[in-house]
């Protein structure tokens, strides 16, 4: 499963939580290409991949894909989960879809300072109050609300709820929920 947010300015919340199901990767595409459409310029991407564990065989090639079609990517950082499998599945991907400014990291500090050098003021507190939401919770920050109003799915695992936020989004706000879905195109029961 995964998620693709924009909260403030050019910076890019990308989420991938297990289990990241085969028949995702072409909402994946969809989703990726209008976020990017949604950002006006250059952007920033912070993927957090800590609650994964291995992409489906068509996951790893529509996320090369979406890499590879990338010419306004200032910079991005990956952040991996303990799993090795993934790590070596990220590691191809980035070499195939070569970007001297994306790179993957097992701490979340070494990927907020990867970042630093070219994020605003605003962008710069957004990537730290979702580092620290992290922290505090000692939760998976994909276990963060979307928004107001975008209900958790029953199918969303315990793991990966969070209290419903009161804050409202602001107008500059882009957020693309996602919702599972099955085989036969109904939702998810888990």
């Amino acid at each position: 499963m995964y998620s693709i947010e924009s909260h403030v300015g050019r910076l890019i919340e990308v989420r991938f939580w297990s289990p990241v199901g085969d028949g995702e990767a072409s909402g994946w595409r969809r989703d990726h290409d209008a976020m990017l459409q949604s950002v006006v310029g250059n952007y920033i991407v912070f993927v957090d991949m800590s609650d994964a564990n291995v992409f489906p065989p068509d996951m790893v090639e529509a996320y090369v894909a979406t890499m590879r079609n990338e010419p306004r990517l200032l910079r991005a950082a990956l952040v991996l989960s303990a799993s090795p499998t993934l790590s070596l599945q990220i590691q191809r991907i980035l070499r195939d879809a070569f970007h001297p400014q994306r790179r993957a990291f097992r701490e979340v500090r070494e990927a907020e300072n990867f970042l630093g050098d070219v994020v605003t003021l605003p962008e710069r507190a957004r990537l730290r109050e979702v580092i620290e939401r992290r922290a505090e919770q000692a939760a998976p920050i994909s276990a963060q609300p979307v928004s107001v109003g975008i209900p958790q799915s029953a199918g969303t695992p315990p793991s990966l709820r969070g209290p419903v936020s009161a804050r409202q989004p602001t107008p500059a706000t882009v957020r693309i929920p996602i919702t599972p879905r099955s085989p036969s195109g109904g939702h998810s029961e888990g």
